[in-house]
C-alpha cells in the first residue's frame, strides 16, 4: 500500500485515536461521508471517538488501489462494522487520500453506514 496506509488501517481498525492520527497531517481534513468535514488532529479524534462509541468493532478489507497522480491515492474498501449487539455488516467503501510527504493532508471517505445501524430484524 501506499506510504503508511496500512499502519493508519490497522490503528483503525485496533480503534487506536492516536495511531490513527499519527498518520495524518496536522492540519488534515477528513470528510466521512455525508458528515461535516473534520480539520486537525482535535476535530478527527472527537470524530473517530464519537462514531466508535457507536460500534465494537471495525475491520477494513481493501479490494484495490489506485495511484492516478503521485501524491493520490484511491482505495476500494469492503469495510466489516461489529455494531454492539455482534452483528457484523459489510458496507462498501472508496476512500480518496491526498498526501504530504508521507502523511494524509486530506482523506475522503465516500461510504453509505446506514445499513450499520439499521434494525436487526431488518424494518425500516
Amino acid at each position: 500500500m501506499a506510504r503508511a496506509l496500512d499502519d493508519t488501517i490497522a490503528a483503525i481498525d485496533a480503534l487506536d485515536a492516536d495511531g490513527f492520527i499519527a498518520g495524518l497531517s496536522t492540519d488534515v481534513v477528513l470528510t466521512f461521508g455525508n458528515a461535516p468535514a473534520a480539520t486537525g488532529h482535535d476535530q478527527v479524534r472527537a470524530a473517530c471517538t464519537q462514531l466508535w462509541s457507536t460500534i465494537s468493532g471495525v475491520r477494513h478489507r481493501v479490494q484495490d488501489l489506485w495511484h492516478p497522480e503521485p501524491d493520490v491515492t484511491v482505495a476500494y474498501i469492503q469495510v466489516d462494522y461489529t455494531r454492539l449487539d455482534g452483528i457484523v455488516v459489510t458496507v462498501p467503501c472508496v476512500d480518496i487520500l491526498r498526501w504530504k510527504g508521507d502523511v494524509v493532508a486530506d482523506w475522503r471517505i465516500v461510504i453509505d453506514i446506514a445499513p450499520v445501524f439499521a434494525p436487526a430484524d431488518g424494518t425500516v
